[in-house]
């Protein structure tokens, strides 16, 4: 729900002064708007400026006033988000007389899109589905939830479903979705969205009710194939796993899907699919809905699997001891192999078996499940990582040491040891990026580091934040315990899903796309619905655009203070060039707090000074 490319830091404030700066153009707002509370920024670039007497939207690259809305008057900013990848906004507007209204706002023209003026319901959560050119829209009200299906060929609400009964304060007031299972859209053009202990299918088209099926208690997991068009239910201490007809909602499990623990996961694999429980896991025949083998395939703690042209990848996962199993494809075992403390990343290379736990990790080859390194690596908190291109070399960084992993052939080197970072400690979440030409810059909100690729140290600097920041817990370690797992662990969880697109392949082009410089215009990405012969344009990014935002990460902005002698405390943003580590560029601020957006699509800052005049400034 965040512009991409965008760095957006809001605070509240006033600006002192502008250094080395081309600023590009000064608007006052007093008379429009009187005072303003917030800027913000649309995905098409458009800066949002909320004010006593309206909401304003301002050319980015002029200043120039596109429209003003003398209705929606002080908008509570916390409310406003971006709808992923269109020139769309959502605030809510709360007036005098009168319930709380959400809207949809086109940016682009300030058009009113959607109105919950009516109804009093708010959105609480959104899912683009591109492919069939939709947006779902969840909508709440005091006493019941909706769905709501948008056009992204017209920009208007197709249908609203209702839902059921809102429950509870957190599916009320919380930001979070309350659609636990899907949207699944299936073969007989129904959406299938599951709740708590519900389940509902909804006609694409109408958005009418066509069935619900009410759980006995909470449902674990919601699963749809459309290898045979079958939903896969499993519930809450349920021996069954039961299986729906989409269409109507019917029980169509036949006698033999027991269950001997939980449901975890069901998913397609060389057109049959994977059920996986607590207690095992097995082959159904989406044909007959039957176990293909006679007995499931069993280890402890029975987490995940993994298909593999070399056979299935079981995963056991528990806090102290966890075990790694390659079965075939008769639901034999070929090996089996105990792994040290709780392995939070498995994936499978050309080499063998790759896992990182809390203890050790190594590489487990196909042939026997050995190791196929001679000493084990050991990583304390989850690594940072990234891609370099020039040695096609994974990098991974932690506690004060640096490998460069080869998925290839499966050799890992220590490049890098007794890296004395600046103010970092083991439960630092830090990040990685490689930077062409340079090597690989180590970061953190406050902290920025560059190791060369020979392992040097080129720099490291930490900036003392302008405020507190306390209290914040650790990604990981947050993520971990909503997985029912108690860890001393820490770090990004962002560097896990790094790993997976790696070793995939999947994140090379997402790396490589980092650095390139192209000025070409050209469309680098769209969504057009509507049939071949009629079809609408959604939207369009240009490439020049899409590159430019990309050239800006040769720098990285930081909010940091500077104790001076008779000045005293000084505010500033600080543009740090990541291959040298200086200074390019600085903004002085009168307080710790500013309100400002740092654009990195068109390297603009946008200032709100005095809280009425708004200033963009050119790096």
């Amino acid at each position: 729900m965040k512009r991409i490319y965008a760095l957006v830091l809001c605070f509240i404030t006033t600006f002192y002064s502008i250094n080395a700066q081309e600023k590009l153009w000064q608007v006052d707002l007093k008379e429009t708007l009187s005072t303003v509370g917030w800027i913000k920024q649309s995905n098409d670039g458009v800066i949002i400026a909320s004010g006593s007497k309206g909401l304003v939207g301002l050319n980015n690259m002029t200043g120039e006033t596109i429209w003003h809305n003398k209705e929606l008057k002080a908008i509570n900013k916390n409310t406003f988000l971006t709808i992923d990848g269109l020139p769309l906004f959502y605030v809510e507007y709360a007036p005098v007389a009168g319930k709380t209204r959400g809207i949809i706002i086109n940016s682009s023209n300030g058009d009113i899109l959607y109105d919950t003026k009516d109804d009093g319901s708010k959105i609480k959560n959104f899912t683009v589905i591109a492919d069939k050119g939709i947006i779902l829209f969840e909508l709440i009200t005091e006493k019941e939830r909706n769905i709501m299906s948008f056009s992204l060929k017209t920009w208007e609400k197709n249908w609203v479903a209702p839902l059921g009964e809102s429950k509870g304060l957190m599916e009320k007031f919380a930001g979070a979705s309350f659609i636990n299972h899907g949207p699944y859209f299936t073969n007989d053009n129904n959406i299938v969205i599951g709740l708590k202990d519900e389940i509902f299918g909804i006609h694409t088209e109408t958005g009418e009710i066509q069935w619900t099926h009410k759980a006995d208690k909470r449902i674990k997991a919601l699963v749809y194939s459309d290898i045979n068009n079958s939903l896969y239910l499993g519930i809450k201490k349920s021996k069954v796993l039961t299986v729906l007809d989409p269409s109507d909602g019917k029980d169509i499990t036949p006698g033999k899907l027991k269950l001997k623990g939980t449901l975890i996961d069901v998913r397609p694999y060389n057109g049959n699919l994977i059920l996986v429980e607590t207690e095992g896991f097995n082959i159904i025949d989406p044909q007959t809905n039957e176990f293909k083998w006679k007995k499931s395939f069993k280890i402890d703690f029975l987490d995940e699997v993994i298909p593999n042209e070399k056979g299935y990848i079981a995963i056991g996962k528990d806090e102290k001891d966890g075990t790694i199993a390659l079965v075939d494809k008769e639901g034999q075992k070929i090996w089996d192999s105990k792994v040290k403390g709780y392995a939070y990343y498995v994936t499978p290379t050309p080499k063998g078996v790759i896992y990182i736990s809390t203890e050790r990790s190594n590489i487990l080859d196909f042939e026997k499940g050995k190791d196929v390194w001679d000493k084990d690596v050991k990583f304390r908190s989850i690594p940072a990582v990234t891609y370099d291109q020039q040695e096609d070399k994974v990098v991974l960084f932690e506690n004060k040491k640096g490998y460069k992993f080869d998925l290839n052939t499966g050799v890992i080197e220590l490049f890098a040891e007794d890296i004395q970072l600046k103010e970092v400690s083991k439960k630092t979440p830090l990040l990685a990026e490689y930077v062409d030409g340079a090597g690989y810059l180590i970061n953190a909100d406050q902290h920025i580091s560059l190791l060369s690729p020979e392992g040097s140290l080129v720099y490291t600097e930490y900036y003392n934040p302008a405020s507190s920041i306390g209290g914040l817990m650790s990604v990981a370690q947050l993520g971990l315990s909503i997985a029912g797992v108690d860890l001393d662990i820490a770090g990004a969880m962002d560097n896990i899903e790094t790993l997976s697109a790696l070793s995939s392949g999947s994140g090379l082009q997402t790396s490589q796309d980092q650095t390139d410089g192209t000025s070409e215009t050209n469309i680098a990405a769209g969504l057009y619905v509507g049939t071949a012969d009629n079809m609408a344009t959604v939207f369009e990014v240009t490439k020049t655009r899409y590159t430019n935002s990309k050239s800006i990460r040769s720098h990285k902005f930081i909010v940091a203070k500077v104790k001076g002698g008779d000045d005293g405390t000084k505010h500033f943003i600080y543009m740090i060039n990541k291959k040298t580590g200086a200074i390019d560029k600085q903004i002085e601020l009168l307080d710790k707090t500013p309100n400002y957006l740092i654009d990195e699509i068109d390297t603009i800052t946008f200032i709100n000074e005095k809280n009425h005049i708004i200033s963009a400034h050119k790096f």
